[in-house]
């Protein structure tokens, strides 16, 4: 945040929509959160005028995040359906060794096995 007197420019995010039953990528039932990241102007902590939108979908079963086109995230705020071939998935770490493949709990680094489920990571 840049801060100049009684006006600065500020970085914020904010979920736009809940979706409660979608299909993840990784063949779960979950919820997917719709949300707006945006950059903004304000004067006396009151937004004036926003720029720089981009819209990201969070699915909570893996935690997976993935970009929304901006026509395709105008085209989902009044669906209640998400084509998740549209979206494209932003490429993350943890996945891949923080995180059970089959519980989805979050795990440290040096585990062999899931202690919720007992699955082989």
């Amino acid at each position: 945040m840049i801060f100049i007197g009684i006006f600065g420019i500020q970085d914020k995010q904010r979920v736009v929509r809940e979706y409660p039953n979608i299909v993840c990528k990784c063949g779960r039932l979950s919820r997917g959160e719709l949300i707006e990241h945006f950059t903004y102007f304000h004067l006396f902590f009151i937004p004036i005028f926003k720029w720089n939108r981009r819209y990201y979908m969070r699915y909570r079963c893996c935690n997976r995040i993935f970009r929304v086109p901006n026509d395709y995230a105008k085209e989902i705020k009044d669906s209640s359906d998400v084509d998740i071939d549209r979206l494209e998935e932003i490429p993350r770490y943890e996945y891949v060794s923080n995180r059970c493949s089959n519980c989805g709990a979050e795990l440290h680094h040096s585990f062999a096995y899931c202690p919720y489920c007992g699955h082989k990571i």
